[in-house]
C-alpha cells in the first residue's frame, strides 16, 4: 500500500502564475489526467505497469476533503500538514496487481532563471517475505520530458519496500505493512526553460497479486522562488534564507564561493546581506534519489505596507471578525497578523473572529520577509438594537424548522426589519424560513434605522433515532435478566443512551435494570448524541422449574436392552420436557439412551423451553442371561439309549442353577426321560439363573443300526456272474480293509473298497488261483464311529 500527498510548488525569480488546479482546490480533477491498469513481470523479471487513460475510478483516484481523517494502518493525517485543503487518494488497500497513475502537464515558463517542484510523500505498503525489489509494491514519482519523450533522471524517484530510505515504520494495525510519514522531496527543473514536462505519479500493487499499494496526491497552489526568504525590511538585521525540501546535505555559498555561509535546509545570516547580493546553494540528495545541483537566489529589499481599517461599528448582542479582508483592507496569506487588546502588545486577543465588546484593538502584521508593523482599530457600540436568537435548535423526527418562531427569536423590538440567510456575506436570502429542511448555520439579519445587528442559529435535522427491541428468551424463575445487555437491541443505533422504567408513563424509574427479576412489560427511553429521544417496551418473562419423576425400569435379562426415554418412566414429569442422559460413573453422555446394554446408575436431566432444568438418578438393571454350550452327544445303535442329562452334553456352559430339557424351543413340551432318550431326533436344554435369565440350546439324538460285513462263502471267477469276491456292508460308514489269504497264510487280495467292481478276481500275481478255500478279514467304522471287523471263509469254485 502507498499513501502519497504531493505538495508541489513552481517557483520563479520573476511574478507568474501558478498552473490551474495543480494542487486539486478545486475539490475535482480538472486539468489532470488519470490512468489505470495492471502490474507484472516481463521477461526478464523487471516490474512492468501497464495502464490506459481512463475517468477517474471512485476508490482509486478518490479526492479526500476531512483534515482530521487518519491512515488506517499509519495513523497520520491523509492531508499533508502544509494547510492544503485536498488531496487525492491514488490507488487502494485491495489486491490484484492494479496499478494506478496521475499526470499533469506544465509549461515550464521560458524566462524562469529557477524553476523546480517540491512535493511530500507518504508511503504505506505490505511488506511480503522473499519477495525480489522487482515484486514489491511501489510509487513512483517521474517527470517527464515530452521534447525528448524520456524521463528526466534526476527528476524520476521510485519508493518500494527495499528502498533504502529512512523513516520507515511498522504498522501498528497490521503485521508485515510498513509506512514513511510525510516526507519532503525537491525536484530542481532550472534547465528545461521553455519546455513541456509531465509531472507523473504511479502507484502499484505487489507484481505476484497478493498485496497492495495506494497514494495521496496534493500540490501547492502557492509558486514560489525555489530558496525562499530572499527578501527583507529595513528594520530586519538578519536575513532567514530556506532551501528546498528532501535533500540529504546543504551548502550555502557567497557568489565566488570564497564565503562557506553554513549547512542546512535553513539559514540565518547576520548582518542582512546587502540587495544585490547573490547566494549559491548546492543541494546533495540521498543516495539514490536525485543528482547533485546548485541553485540561487539574489537578496533584495522590500517596504512593508501593513494596511487596517480604523474604525467600525458592533451592534448590542453581534460581533465582529477581525481576521477577514474587511478590516485587514491588504491581507496576504504570506503574511502573519497577531490579534491584542493593549498597546504594549502583551495581551492576546484569544478569538478575534468573535469580538463582541468595543474597544481599541491592536493588529501585529508580520510578512513573510520578517517586516512587521502594528496598527490599531476601535471597535464602537452601537445600542440602538437588541435581538436575543437561539443559538441552535434541533428537529429530531425529520420535520423542518421554522427560523421565525418565538422558540428561534426572542424579544425583538417592533419595527425592526428582520431578513434571513444561508451566508454570512448575507448574498444569498432564505426562500422559505417558516420551512428549514437542511442543516447549516443560518444568518438572521435585525435591520433598524441606525443598527444592523446579525444573529447565528445552528440547525440541525436529524432523523428520527432507531430503538429496536428483541424481548429476552424465557428464563428461570431464580434467575435474573440483565435488560441493558446489547443484544436486546441488535438494530438499534450505536450512539443511544438508555433509561429503563417501571410504567409506561416513564416516571417510575427501574432501579435494577441489570438484574430484573419479575414477569412483565418495562419501559425503555434512549437518547442519541443529538439530544433525540425515543421510547419502546421489552417484555421479560420468568417461568417455574419442572416437576421430574422417576421411575426405575424393570429389570431385563441381555440381550434385550433398556430404553430410557421410555415416557412411562416419567408419568407425573411436566409436559414437554428435553430430556439428557449422562452416566454417573463415568460422568459421559449417553450416546444412546434407548439401548442401554449393562446395569448401571445414570443422571437424567430435564429441561422446560426455558432452560431451566432438574436432574435424578435413574437405575437400570440388565441381568446376565446363561452362557449355553451344547456337545453333541455320541451315537447310538438301535436298541441302546441316550442320556441327554451327563454333564458332558453341557460342558463348557456357565452361569446357570439349573437346567431343563424339552421337547421344544418355546420349553411348553417337557422331556420325561431325559436320562434315557431311545428315538433320534432334536431334543432342547434349557438353562436358567437365579435373575429369572434362561436361555436354550438345540441337541440333537441319533441311534444308528448295527454294523454287517457279509461276504459270499463262494465265487465263480470264470463266470459271467458272482465273478468277484467283495463284502456287502450294512451299518458301516467307512470300509477300512478286506483281506484275502490262502490255506498258507498268504495275503493274495486287499482292498479299502466296498464297490463290486473293485473285487477279488481270483488272481494273484496275474495268475488264476487254485480252486480251494481262503480265508478273509474285514474291517470298518460303524455309525456311532467304533472299529467293527469280520471273518470268514470263502471258496474260489474255477
Amino acid at each position: 500500500m502507498f499513501l502519497i500527498s504531493i505538495f508541489i510548488g513552481v517557483g520563479f525569480s520573476v511574478a507568474q502564475t501558478c498552473p490551474d488546479n495543480i494542487g486539486f482546490e478545486k475539490g475535482d480533477f480538472s486539468k489532470w489526467q488519470s490512468f489505470a491498469g495492471s502490474v507484472t513481470l516481463d521477461a526478464a523479471g523487471a516490474n512492468l505497469v501497464t495502464v490506459g487513460k481512463i475517468t477517474p475510478i471512485n476508490g482509486r483516484h478518490t479526492i479526500i476533503s476531512k483534515k482530521t481523517e487518519k491512515d488506517y494502518y499509519g495513523g497520520f493525517s491523509t492531508i499533508s500538514p502544509n494547510g492544503s485543503n485536498y488531496a487525492v487518494k491514488l490507488g487502494d488497500d485491495g489486491t490484484g496487481k492494479q496499478a494506478e497513475r496521475l499526470t499533469y502537464t506544465i509549461e515550464v515558463p521560458a524566462n524562469a532563471e529557477n524553476f523546480g517542484i517540491t512535493y511530500q510523500y507518504a508511503v504505506v505498503f505490505e511488506n511480503p517475505p522473499g519477495h525480489s525489489h522487482s515484486q514489491q509494491a511501489r510509487f513512483t514519482a517521474n517527470v517527464l520530458d515530452l521534447s525528448t519523450n524520456n524521463y528526466i533522471k534526476c527528476a524520476s524517484f521510485e519508493y518500494v519496500a527495499t528502498s533504502n530510505l529512512p523513516g520507515f515504520k511498522q504498522s501498528p494495525v497490521k503485521e508485515g505493512v510498513l509506512y514513511k510519514d510525510w516526507t519532503s522531496v525537491f525536484i530542481n527543473l532550472s534547465d528545461y526553460k521553455g519546455k513541456t514536462i509531465v509531472l507523473e505519479f504511479t502507484t502499484a500493487d505487489c507484481a505476484l497479486s497478493g498485496h497492495f499499494g495506494y497514494a495521496y496526491v496534493d500540490v501547492i497552489e502557492n509558486c514560489h522562488d525555489i530558496i525562499q526568504g530572499n527578501s527583507y525590511c529595513d528594520s530586519s538585521n538578519e536575513i532567514n534564507l530556506t532551501g528546498p525540501a528532501g535533500y540529504e546535505k546543504y551548502l550555502w555559498y557567497n557568489e565566488d564561493r570564497s564565503v562557506k555561509y553554513g549547512e542546512g535546509e535553513k539559514l540565518v545570516v547576520k548582518p542582512a546581506l546587502q540587495p544585490g547580493k547573490k547566494v549559491l546553494l548546492d543541494l546533495i540528495p540521498y543516495e539514490g534519489f536525485g543528482c547533485k545541483n546548485t541553485v540561487f537566489t539574489v537578496i533584495k529589499n522590500e517596504n512593508f505596507d501593513f494596511q487596517l481599517l480604523a474604525k467600525t461599528t458592533i451592534c448590542e448582542g453581534s460581533s465582529i471578525d477581525l481576521t477577514t479582508d474587511k478590516i485587514l483592507l491588504n491581507k496576504s496569506i504570506s503574511t502573519t497578523y497577531q490579534f491584542y487588546a493593549n498597546e504594549l502588545l502583551t495581551t492576546l486577543v484569544p478569538e478575534p473572529n468573535k469580538i463582541d465588546k468595543p474597544g481599541r484593538y491592536f493588529i501585529k502584521a508580520i510578512g513573510a520577509n520578517g517586516c512587521s508593523q502594528v496598527k490599531f482599530i476601535d471597535i464602537i457600540l452601537n445600542e440602538s438594537l437588541k435581538a436575543e436568537v437561539l443559538a441552535s435548535i434541533n428537529s429530531c423526527d425529520n420535520s423542518p424548522i421554522d427560523l421565525t418562531s418565538h422558540l428561534v427569536q426572542k424579544n425583538v423590538p417592533s419595527g425592526v426589519k428582520v431578513r434571513y440567510f444561508e451566508n454570512i456575506e448575507l448574498t444569498k436570502a432564505v426562500t422559505d424560513p417558516k420551512s428549514i429542511n437542511k442543516n447549516g448555520t443560518y444568518y438572521i439579519q435585525f435591520e433598524n434605522e441606525t443598527c444592523t445587528l446579525i444573529k447565528t442559529v445552528m440547525v440541525q435535522i436529524f432523523d428520527k433515532p432507531v430503538l429496536k427491541i428483541t424481548n429476552p428468551a424465557l428464563a428461570c424463575n431464580t434467575q435474573t435478566i440483565d435488560i441493558t445487555d446489547k443484544k436486546y437491541k441488535v438494530g438499534s443505533d450505536e450512539d443511544l443512551t438508555f433509561s429503563y422504567f417501571k410504567d409506561d408513563s416513564f416516571k417510575i424509574i427501574l432501579d435494577n435494570p441489570s438484574s430484573v427479576d419479575q414477569t412483565g412489560y418495562y419501559y425503555i427511553i434512549a437518547k442519541n448524541k443529538n439530544g433525540c429521544i425515543v421510547s419502546n417496551k421489552i417484555y421479560v418473562e420468568f417461568v417455574s422449574f419442572p416437576v421430574l419423576v422417576v421411575k426405575n425400569p424393570v429389570a431385563v435379562c441381555a440381550p434385550n436392552k433398556v430404553d430410557l426415554t421410555n415416557k412411562g418412566l416419567y408419568e407425573g414429569s411436566t409436559e414437554a420436557l428435553n430430556f439428557s442422559f449422562v452416566d454417573k460413573l463415568t460422568g459421559l453422555k449417553v450416546q444412546n439412551p434407548n439401548a442401554i446394554v449393562s446395569s448401571g446408575t445414570f443422571i437424567i436431566t430435564a429441561t422446560n423451553i426455558a432452560g431451566c432444568s432438574v436432574s435424578k438418578e435413574i437405575t437400570t438393571t440388565v441381568n446376565q442371561k446363561p452362557s449355553i454350550v451344547i456337545n453333541q452327544p455320541s451315537k447310538a445303535f438301535i436298541g441302546q439309549t441316550i442320556d441327554l442329562t451327563s454333564p458332558l452334553v453341557t460342558k463348557g456352559s456357565t452361569h446357570f442353577t439349573k437346567v431343563g430339557y424339552w421337547f421344544d424351543d418355546k420349553m411348553r413340551n417337557k422331556l420325561d426321560n431325559p436320562d434315557k432318550i431311545t428315538k433320534s431326533g432334536k431334543y432342547y436344554i434349557s438353562l436358567s439363573n437365579l435373575s429369572g435369565c434362561d436361555v436354550v440350546g438345540e441337541v440333537e439324538v441319533e441311534l444308528v443300526s448295527e454294523p454287517k460285513i457279509i461276504v459270499p462263502t463262494a465265487f465263480t471267477p470264470l463266470k459271467s456272474t458272482n465273478n468277484k469276491l467283495f463284502p456287502f456292508i450294512d451299518g458301516i460308514q467307512k470300509l477300512v480293509s478286506f483281506r484275502v489269504y490262502n490255506k498258507w497264510g498268504n495275503l493274495v487280495y486287499e482292498t479299502s473298497s466296498a464297490k463290486d467292481s473293485d473285487g477279488w478276481d481270483g488272481t494273484y500275481k496275474n495268475n488264476l488261483q487254485p480252486f480251494e478255500t481262503y480265508s478273509w478279514f474285514a474291517e470298518g467304522i460303524s455309525r456311532i464311529g467304533k472299529t467293527f471287523t469280520n471273518k470268514g471263509k470263502t471258496v474260489l469254485i474255477p
